[in-house]
């Protein structure tokens, strides 16, 4: 039992925290039409690096959005019966929101996106603890880990929603 609560606790942390990263509005990747796009495209600050911010957010909204959307098909009884498959799951989550961090050159939108990333590495090592490795003492962790990963989101989320 406590081991399908952990599981609980940890997809729930990981789907909300993604999403939180991916759901902001002013993120989304830009539409083709020139039209539309002119009338209602956020401020753009640009970085030393050339980068705006909202440019920056938008392709790293770009990249996650369909691993936030896989991640959060994740439930408690898949997480049980399959742990390998949640633990490969959270890492191409982890690896993507990476390659996002890295494919920006906006520097504060590349700090934020490293931690998101960094976070979401911590989470899945514990996941591969706590299901694989049926640490339940781990299980422990999961309230801190999900205040990190709440507060690199909701950095993340202000960080492109003033962008």
């Amino acid at each position: 039992m406590k081991r399908q609560i952990a599981a609980f606790a940890i997809a729930a942390v990981a789907v909300l925290g993604l999403a939180g990263c991916a759901g902001s509005s002013d993120a989304e990747p830009k539409e083709s039409s020139s039209s539309s796009s002119a009338s209602s495209a956020p401020e753009k600050t640009e970085s030393s690096s050339g980068q705006s911010v909202a440019d920056a957010c938008a392709e790293v909204n770009s990249q996650i959005v369909g691993v936030a959307t896989e991640l959060s098909s994740l439930d408690v009884n898949a997480a049980t019966a399959d742990p390998q498959g949640t633990v490969a799951k959270l890492t191409e989550t982890a690896d993507a929101i990476g390659a996002a961090a890295e494919s920006v050159t906006n520097q504060e939108v590349k700090d934020g996106v490293t931690a998101v990333h960094e976070d979401f590495v911590k989470l899945r090592d514990l996941l591969q603890r706590v299901l694989i490795d049926q640490d339940t003492s781990a299980a422990s962790e999961v309230g801190t880990l999900g205040t990190d990963i709440q507060e690199s989101t909701q950095a993340m989320s202000q960080l492109c929603a003033a962008g």
